[in-house]
């Protein structure tokens, strides 16, 4: 997995990573293993998946949906 604050490729990630979004703007990826990480602003961190409820998050329709969320949480990070 990369480190670095730059927009993840989904060839970053292994076959069986699940991309979620949480509570419309948390962009959340459960790797097979490894865990769940938190991409709001472009870094991944460890990510406590017990604040997830069935309410709260739900599958990304796709990598690109996913990864847009990254963007827009990066913008944030940097006040843009």
């Amino acid at each position: 997995m990369i480190n670095s604050r730059k927009l993840p490729k989904k060839s970053d990630f292994p076959h069986g990573a699940e991309f979620v979004i949480k509570e419309f703007d948390v962009p959340l990826v459960q790797i097979p293993g490894e865990g769940w990480f938190n991409w709001f602003g472009g870094a991944p961190r460890p990510y406590d998946a017990n604040s997830l409820r069935v309410d709260n998050n739900w599958p990304a329709t796709s990598f690109e949906e996913w990864v847009g969320i990254v963007a827009a949480s990066m913008a944030v990070e940097s006040g843009s």
